[in-house]
């Protein structure tokens, strides 16, 4: 357990100093437009992001097909997405998707069969604001991504869906300040691996945002579990920090989002 709490901090500071040298490459002029559009993206992005997340119908119990939900699906149902978009987010599922079937589950484009799963683990939304979900950077996008035109639209928007999502995320941890029992997210599967040794998959950001912002989505996952006989259990803390310390940390991790948005929204076209 002790691995865990510090590969969380080690995510935690990772991304921390990722947003501290993207901060520092730009003039505070600039940063502070960032911080500005940081917000105004992300109240532009929730007409369609929020109220599109809100509308997708959870897997139904019991699970007779494969249901997922992906950050490149969101986006390519933006009523503004080019053509193939679809097929050119493809790739993306590995950083971040959602997968429950009757066969399998999974985050991330990593699925286990329910067969090889020994425990379901919930963490606290709360938790969610310091973990290391947060490990994340634009480079990852690019690298993924064909240098086609309408990459840059389809990384602006991602970009778009993640800032909309943290805001939403900050809110919630707002609101649990004052709840006497936290919400508790289905995040991480434990499974046996090939040799029999234990293996771990954990939520990413986008999958992580989505469970908060679905809650619906975690308890049909769980319930599934609780059908098969795996246990669903409560994981170890990551670190005992207050509510404050939790919304500053978001964001600040919304900055290093928005110092993104801001190089990328002012960099030259490469492919569009």
């Amino acid at each position: 357990m002790g691995d865990v709490r510090r590969a969380a901090g080690a995510g935690l500071d990772k991304a921390t100093t990722v947003g501290r040298e993207k901060a520092e490459s730009l003039d505070k002029e600039a940063l502070s437009a960032a911080g500005r559009g940081a917000v105004a993206t992300a109240r532009q992005a929730d007409d369609w992001v929020l109220n599109q997340l809100r509308a997708v119908r959870p897997p139904a119990l019991p699970l007779t097909e494969a249901w997922k939900l992906s950050i490149g699906g969101i986006v390519a149902a933006h009523p503004k997405a080019p053509r193939l978009t679809g097929r050119l987010l493809a790739p993306l599922d590995r950083l971040g998707a959602i997968a429950i079937g009757p066969d399998e589950i999974g985050f991330d484009g990593d699925t286990v069969e329910w067969g090889r799963v020994t425990e379901v683990r919930t963490r606290p939304l709360t938790d969610l604001a310091v973990g290391a979900v947060w490990d994340f950077a634009i480079d990852d996008l690019r690298t993924r991504l064909p240098p086609v035109p309408g990459r840059k639209w389809a990384v602006t928007k991602i970009l778009q869906v993640l800032l909309a999502m943290t805001v939403d995320l900050e809110k919630q941890i707002e609101a649990a300040e004052e709840d006497d029992a936290p919400r508790l997210v289905a995040c991480e599967i434990v499974h046996r691996g090939r040799i029999q040794r234990n293996k771990q998959s954990t939520t990413g950001l986008f999958s992580a945002l989505a469970l908060c912002a679905l809650p619906q989505v975690g308890e049909t996952l769980a319930a599934a579990a609780g059908e098969r006989g795996v246990p669903v259990v409560a994981a170890e803390p990551y670190e005992h920090v207050s509510a404050n310390e939790r919304v500053l940390r978001m964001r600040r991790q919304r900055e290093v989002l928005a110092a993104q948005a801001h190089e990328l929204e002012n960099a030259a076209d490469e492919d569009d």
